[in-house]
């Protein structure tokens, strides 16, 4: 009896992707053809809210049994495949709220879409990504804010200078944020844009400054992606190994190979996924 619910949980796993791949190709049949404002709107075919249901049940029954073979269940409730899992059946279930409105009931029928999430539990490479941009995650924080600055700068500075030149189009401070992030993102929807001499010089270098910006972050995200395909060295997985196997987790060579390979996502993947399995052997 215990061996049926690993082997249930290892089935619900293994067709996870295609259960997913026909919700998602249920849901744009059922938005471009059928123009109803939700599942259960009148004109609504039955099949597909009976579909959801099944799909939801499964995704359902799954995230209950994990949460019951998890070695540590408060660790698994709180962390982010946990969480995913969670997004992944809540707004099914929150749809059985007898107050919503069509409306209401077609954000929650958008909301499926979330489930894609679900691709970094059941793809190894996108989980391995996800692991290299967390453990890349102190490169984060100046590029955050140097973004944050980058667009308080300017936004303020247009702000200040088109308020007066265009009054119905620089009404409120928020339109210039909402221009800031369009222009330095190179989008350009042309509904807001500076008239003046001085707005147009400074947005000259404002577009310069934001492209290096945007640069920085997608140059971060490949990065991580670089990282997570590099090898790792055989002589350095043997020499951890041994480490913990010799010291334990908290061994002081267990820590200095830490320290001194901080900066190597793959190494850091690699230590935290033999802790984890010598933390759950114990």
């Amino acid at each position: 009896m215990p061996g049926i619910l690993p082997s249930l949980l290892s089935a619900v796993h293994r067709f996870g992707p295609y259960v997913l791949a026909v919700n998602m190709i249920l849901y744009f049949i059922e938005l471009q053809y059928t123009q109803t404002r939700s599942s259960l709107d009148a004109g609504a075919w039955v099949g597909f809210i009976w579909f959801e249901r099944v799909i939801a049940g499964i995704f359902t029954l799954e995230y209950a049994l994990r949460i019951k073979l998890a070695p540590r269940k408060g660790k698994y409730l709180f962390s982010g495949l946990g969480l995913i899992d969670l997004v992944s059946i809540l707004p099914f279930w929150i749809g059985f709220y007898p107050g919503l409105t069509q409306e209401q009931l077609g954000l929650v029928r958008g909301a499926r879409t979330l489930r894609l999430l679900k691709m970094f539990r059941y793809s190894p490479k996108l989980a391995e990504f996800a692991r290299s941009m967390y453990h890349n995650r102190v490169r984060v924080i100046p590029i955050f804010l140097i973004t944050i600055m980058y667009l308080m700068i300017s936004s303020t500075v247009i702000y200040e200078v088109e308020r007066r030149a265009q009054p119905d189009v620089f009404n409120v401070y928020g339109d210039s944020i909402w221009w800031a992030v369009v222009t330095s993102t190179t989008v350009g929807y042309g509904d807001k844009y500076p008239v003046t001499p001085l707005g147009q010089g400074a947005t000259v270098l404002m577009m310069m400054v934001g492209i290096g910006i945007v640069g920085m972050i997608f140059g971060f995200f490949a990065d991580s992606f670089h990282d997570s395909r590099q090898p790792l060295e055989p002589a350095l997985m043997e020499a951890y190994c041994r480490g913990v196997h010799e010291e334990g987790a908290e061994g002081r060579s267990v820590k200095a190979l830490r320290e001194t390979h901080r900066s190597n996502p793959q190494f850091l993947i690699f230590a935290d996924t033999v802790d984890r399995y010598i933390d759950q052997a114990g």
